[in-house]
């Protein structure tokens, strides 16, 4: 039985590797560009140098891993080990970027290191890192949110991640909670959570209202480049007494809260688990959990808290090693 094994958390810039033992220590980690423009085969050379480089910081040789878990961007399928398509990743081609479509991950990275390897979905593996080792550790049940540019999540039923047929189950990011809206998802779609709390539809809303003519500080913080609007510069104005960025993530919190409400209906968790920095936004979790209860089956929340989630830049890694844990176990 293994002793040690490796968690890597696969990003659009940078990969990061953790060897982990069976106390939930981590005893070595490195980091390197991920390559993710420069195809199959230079990132899964990344990933398993990162693997080699965190085994030597641990002190451990690469054939003492039981094996590497990998939580990667987009929809893949866990029990194969391939990539069905991966926004982020790719390989530029005659001047256009090509992302992976139906690309192995695994097996290739096995082979390079000699030790087996699984990949997932990088927010169904980050929901099994806060499951297993940080804020549902306590729970059975439970459901993970993580708000950034995208929306990804990640559900546990019974201890055990729901993967769906191919790996992709539970897109929450991308179920539609306003029909008919004109509000267009980066996926192309219209009406869905991420095209209202997604980086992208937050900043859009705060051009649209400084266009309306709303009094705000925002256009002076971006020296009246709206380009160039965060959330994070949003948050700024709302800590400042800026009432339209405290708007903006008082309706960011209405809308998640709707997405968070069907959660609760379909899943009946005990637990909410969001992670993301947006979610630190001002006045956005207070707002979220009054929707969310407003929108649910009171029954169901008699036993349900929301939460923040608690690993931070970890829960990839510590996912990834679950996964890996669970393969070997």
């Amino acid at each position: 039985m293994a002793d040690y094994v490796v968690g890597v958390d696969l990003g659009g810039t940078n990969v990061r590797a953790a060897v982990v033992d069976r106390h939930e220590k981590i005893l070595g980690q490195a980091r390197n560009p991920s390559a993710a423009k420069e195809g199959q085969r230079r990132v899964v050379e990344q990933i398993a140098l990162t693997v080699r480089q965190a085994a030597n910081d641990s002190g451990i040789e690469v054939d003492q891993l039981g094996a590497v878990g990998m939580a990667v961007p987009g929809h893949i399928d866990q029990r194969t080990g391939v990539t069905k398509w991966s926004p982020n990743f790719g390989e530029v081609i005659d001047d256009h970027f090509q992302m992976f479509l139906d690309v192995p991950i695994a097996g290739p990275v096995s082979e390079l290191l000699g030790i087996p390897a699984f990949a997932g979905n990088d927010a169904n593996v980050a929901a099994l890192g806060e499951f297993r080792y940080g804020a549902g550790r306590d729970v059975n049940d439970m459901v993970m949110l993580t708000l950034g540019t995208g929306i990804g999540s990640g559900v546990v039923v019974d201890g055990r991640l729901i993967l769906g047929a191919t790996g992709g189950a539970v897109e929450f990011g991308h179920h539609v909670i306003v029909a008919g809206s004109p509000e267009q998802c980066p996926c192309g779609d219209f009406g869905h959570l991420e095209a209202y709390c997604g980086t992208p539809g937050i900043v859009r809303r705060a051009q649209r209202y400084i266009e309306s003519g709303r009094p705000t500080i925002l256009p002076d913080l971006v020296d009246g480049d709206r380009a160039a609007l965060t959330p994070k510069l949003i948050d700024d104005a709302a800590r400042q007494g800026d009432q339209l960025s405290i708007e903006i993530f008082q309706e960011t919190g209405y809308y998640l809260g709707i997405g968070l409400s069907n959660a609760v209906c379909l899943f009946n968790p005990s637990l909410v688990v969001l992670g993301g920095g947006i979610r630190k936004a001002t006045g956005l979790l207070e707002s979220a959990e009054r929707s969310m209860r407003v929108h649910s089956v009171r029954s169901l929340l008699r036993d349900c808290r929301l939460v923040e989630a608690s690993l931070g830049e970890d829960a990839g890694v510590m996912g990834a090693a679950e996964l890996a844990w669970r393969q070997l176990d």
